[in-house]
């Protein structure tokens, strides 16, 4: 076991890829410098990583039609199993077995959450599809969560 600056780290799971270390070291940074307003932060920060990534999709040649392609990308990242479904004006994720999560790979012990989805995910949609979302989450660390952003 590892404790990190107060915040235990119960696993010595390696994160699966690059990216998610990063994003998971990034997420319990957050809350460790935050407490209880890191979900806050992680929404704002995830925004603009997931602008920052549609640009950067977009430059390597994926094109974004609807909302199946985000998902399509998002599954090729291989951050999460994912489900995006659009109904009406409302946009529905599942997430589950997320890579993302500092919870269920790392078994880091804090109260709250620090999840980059939110924000993520509006960053990413309002870049590629060019929609103006707003969002409800309702997370559960380690299990399935569900995001619902919703146009305005």
């Amino acid at each position: 076991m590892v404790v990190l600056y107060k915040i235990r780290r119960t696993r010595n799971t390696p994160c699966p890829s690059i990216a998610s270390a990063v994003i998971i070291g990034y997420s319990v940074g957050l809350k460790l410098i935050t407490g209880h307003g890191a979900q806050s932060l992680s929404n704002m920060a995830g925004s603009y990583a997931g602008r920052e990534l549609g640009i950067y999709a977009m430059n390597e040649g994926y094109e974004f039609k609807d909302i199946k392609d985000i998902e399509k990308f998002f599954k090729e990242l291989n951050f999460a199993n994912i489900e995006i479904d659009e109904e009406g004006d409302e946009i529905i994720v599942k997430i589950s077995k997320c890579n993302l999560c500092p919870k269920r790979i790392c078994g880091y012990e804090f109260g709250g959450t620090a999840c980059p989805w939110g924000g993520l995910l509006i960053g990413f949609i309002s870049e590629t599809l060019k929609y103006k979302l707003g969002y409800q989450m309702n997370l559960k660390p380690a299990e399935t969560c569900i995001i619902k952003l919703k146009k305005k």
